[in-house]
């Protein structure tokens, strides 16, 4: 399905508008979340060894935790995205004498559940990580539902992804979304592979970074024009024309997530997560399999690969109409 310029136009706008506005407020609730206080019950314990709120005033240094970095002057490039981590504390109980609490034991060291102890017994408070706090907030905002955007949780995988026929197939895509994305908060690495084959403009394009304040992910996306189109709008490839591929991503060398192989005309995945810096991508990759049609598709898509800097062997290597892709 094709729209016409300027409904889509009109469309893309209105979509956009609608999309900051949710961001905002999923933002505002994300914040008021992080910032409620979770209370620490104490049972049986000497008030006397309890320190006063002088005392705890004078002595205690204040507990740390990370901070979401916003992006300052972000500029647009094609270099478009980083973890939100708390720290848990543990309350504790003893029928004994409990000593001053030392809270300089307190760490905020991501992603390692931080404690403090009162070295007694102890009875844990339920345990949030940052990423449960991150599922909680959209859960309840229902930001990513399978009804409003299209985006369904993997339980077993513990990811988001799309679904095979969203809303957003019927838009296609051109480089005017990335343009935009940062005002969705959206920092993001990104490549195109064009070539033409069988009478059509392929783009075959590749994502990486920080989607949101919530989320950090992949994508391939797979699109076409007819080679007499001079415009700049690609369609969404048909089920037909998709391609074979798989997807894995990473962060820290830590793979997040792995899109099974399966026929994908978009594969993504997303997990809860912010980068330290929505500038600095580095700590993502992407490891990507992609099966090619025929023997002069695959000559077509690696030509272009290796044109956006990529290196048979090195960076991409080939196994009969699969190309294997590491992108750091």
């Amino acid at each position: 399905m094709r729209l016409d310029k300027p409904k889509t136009t009109i469309i893309i706008v209105t979509v956009l508008t609608v999309l900051c506005a949710g961001s905002f407020f999923a933002v505002r609730m994300i914040n008021n979340n992080l910032t409620t206080e979770q209370p620490v019950t104490i049972s049986s314990m000497d008030q006397q060894a309890v320190p006063s709120e002088s005392q705890t005033s004078e002595t205690a240094a204040p507990l740390e935790t990370s901070q979401l970095i916003a992006p300052t002057d972000e500029t647009m490039n094609t270099d478009l995205f980083t973890t939100f981590d708390m720290a848990d504390l543990t309350s504790a109980t003893e029928e004994t004498e409990i000593p001053t609490i030392d809270y300089n034991t307190v760490t905020t060291t991501a992603p390692t559940t931080n404690s403090f102890t009162l070295n007694t017994t102890t009875t844990a408070a339920p345990k949030t990580t940052a990423e449960e706090e991150a599922q909680q907030v959209i859960q309840r905002a229902a930001v990513f539902s399978n009804g409003f955007l299209g985006y369904q949780y993997n339980k077993d995988g513990n990811y988001y992804y799309t679904v095979n026929d969203p809303w957003q197939r019927n838009f296609g895509f051109n480089a005017l979304y990335d343009i935009g994305a940062p005002f969705l908060n959206f920092y993001y690495d990104t490549f195109r592979v064009k070539f033409t084959y069988k009478k059509k403009d392929w783009l075959i394009q590749f994502w990486k970074g920080q989607y949101g304040l919530v989320f950090v992910g992949s994508e391939i996306g797979c699109y076409y024009k007819p080679t007499d189109d001079d415009g700049v709008h690609y369609d969404a490839v048909s089920d037909e024309d998709a391609l074979y591929m798989s997807m894995s991503f990473y962060r820290n060398g830590e793979e997040r997530l792995t899109r099974d192989y399966g026929k994908y005309w978009w594969c993504t995945g997303f997990v809860p997560g912010s980068l330290n810096s929505f500038r600095d991508r580095s700590e993502l990759s992407m490891r990507a399999r992609l099966t090619m049609k025929d023997k002069k598709m695959l000559g077509l898509f690696t030509a272009s690969l290796e044109s956006n800097g990529f290196v048979k062997d090195k960076t991409y290597s080939v196994s009969g109409l699969d190309v294997y892709i590491t992108w750091n």
